[in-house]
């Protein structure tokens, strides 16, 4: 299978964790789902939600197991100005 780092998804992910690393689960949801302290609007206590941020768990998945597909920025290209400048 062909993985791309902008579709990779949630469930591309596990599946590839249970297939090739299954040891990793629980290091995959610490990366995956961390806790967030929310208000309730009702009552206005604080009490704690897990969130699963997708932005990180993609890059640390990547980085793991796959780092050939993390997109590499591109060179700063000097602008017009500059160029002309030192012309």
């Amino acid at each position: 299978m062909e993985y791309n780092y902008k579709t990779l998804n949630l469930e591309t992910m596990m599946k590839y964790i249970q297939d090739n690393a299954p040891q990793d689960k629980e290091w995959f949801k610490s990366v995956a789902v961390t806790e967030k302290e929310i208000q309730d609007k009702k009552t206005g206590k604080k009490k704690t939600k897990q969130v699963y941020n997708h932005f990180k768990a993609r890059e640390e998945f990547c980085k793991k197991y796959m780092p050939e597909i993390i997109p590499v920025a591109k060179k700063k290209q000097p602008s017009k100005a500059e160029i002309l400048a030192n012309w």
